[in-house]
């Protein structure tokens, strides 16, 4: 008897010891649990901080390009700054600080919030004014019609025939485009005036349309290269072939026929009359800037720069027309602020026009030499962002 009674009260004491073991066991699992939670919720409350303070030194390194943009020698600095109980700071700095960084800018902001603190890097780098990035702009309107078309070649890389891609024939406006009986541009459409495109059932863009572009500035040829133009003018020392040229008025006409050849430089000129069949050529390995200060007309059949590469004429004119009729071929890069361009029946452009207005029509093309977009001058047109790090 007393052993069966010594058996059982030695099960109870190891079941009591048993139970007290487990409790002690989940009480350490609680407590663990607890202090896990509480650890959870600090780490989210400093993660939660830290994107506040993230977000913070990003409105200002954003407020500083806003800053650039509108003065492109701004730099700062932003010195406690507030957003929402937040506060950041913004220092600029280029290359007087760091040779290495060129015309490149590197903004530093820096934010804190309840103990959190955030560094960010961006490197802000200009992007230069590219006056040849469309197949055809005119300022004021730009009108295309009764088949006319767009399209894009690389002359870079070889022929039209063998780079010719039916995309980056962009045409834009500051004002008004209009496309219609079967117009077709083989790009974008751009233009800065809310609802300034219009389009028939027939007409087609290939890629995007924008009411919201940039105003494209049409100051790029100052003064200044005029005067430049006519005291270096290569005119008439850089003519060969047959033409008219006078020496008072500058006026240059090419009767029926005629063949002009053009040495390597500037030329400039007042008037430009072109006969039928007559033809501009440049010499071989030549570059030709033109400057006229008048109207430029290009009868049916005569050609500009045959066959070469439409970078290598540029023609500037202060003129109020360009009118290029039937079956012209023009290989060039044209740039007339106040010139209204006329493109007519089964004309080839090759390489870009740039004008007040533009319309071309009757089964003529623009073929944009995509070669053009590495034009750029030394006016910077934006600072854009293209790296950051946070540190």
């Amino acid at each position: 008897m007393k052993n069966i009674l010594h058996q059982v009260f030695d099960k109870k004491g190891s079941a009591l010891l048993i139970a007290m073991a487990l409790i002690a066991m989940l009480t350490g699992v609680a407590i663990m649990s607890v202090d896990r939670s509480n650890v959870d919720m600090e780490l989210s409350y400093n993660q939660l901080h830290e994107e506040q303070s993230f977000y913070a030194a990003e409105a200002g390194a954003a407020r500083a390009l806003v800053e650039l943009n509108k003065n492109f020698s701004w730099r700062g600095p932003i010195i406690d700054a507030q957003l929402d109980g937040r506060k950041y700071a913004v220092i600029v700095l280029d290359s007087l600080w760091n040779p290495a960084l060129m015309d490149t800018v590197l903004i530093k902001a820096t934010a804190n919030y309840s103990g959190t603190a955030v560094n960010l890097e961006n490197w802000v780098a200009p992007a230069y004014f590219k006056p040849f990035k469309y197949a055809a702009f005119g300022a004021d309107s730009m009108i295309m019609k009764n088949s006319a078309c767009t399209d894009s070649y690389n002359s870079d890389s070889g022929s039209y025939a063998a780079t010719q891609t039916i995309d980056d024939g962009d045409i834009g406006s500051n004002g008004y485009i209009k496309l219609t009986n079967i117009a077709t541009v083989n790009g974008d459409a751009q233009t800065s005036t809310t609802g300034g495109i219009t389009l028939d059932n027939s007409a087609s863009v290939g890629g995007d349309t924008t009411s919201t572009a940039p105003v494209n500035d049409m100051g790029y040829i100052t003064d200044s290269a005029y005067t430049f133009a006519q005291t270096n003018s290569l005119a008439p020392g850089g003519f060969s072939g047959t033409y008219t040229y006078d020496p008072a008025t500058k006026a240059l006409t090419l009767a029926k026929n005629d063949t002009l050849k053009l040495s390597s430089g500037v030329y400039y000129l007042s008037t430009v009359n072109m006969g039928e069949q007559s033809s501009i050529q440049i010499q071989p390995g030549a570059k030709v800037q033109i400057y006229t200060t008048g109207n430029m007309t290009f009868s049916q059949n005569t050609s500009i720069n045959p066959g070469g590469v439409p970078s290598n004429v540029q023609i500037f004119s202060k003129g109020t027309s360009l009118t290029l009729g039937q079956y012209v071929e023009f290989r060039a890069i044209f740039w007339g602020a106040n010139t209204n361009i006329t493109v007519s029946q089964n004309t080839s452009v090759y390489g870009s026009l740039t004008g007040k207005s533009v319309s071309i029509a009757n089964s003529a093309c623009v073929h944009f030499d995509r070669s053009l977009l590495k034009f750029v001058t030394k006016k910077i047109e934006s600072m854009e962002m293209v790296a950051w790090r946070q540190n």
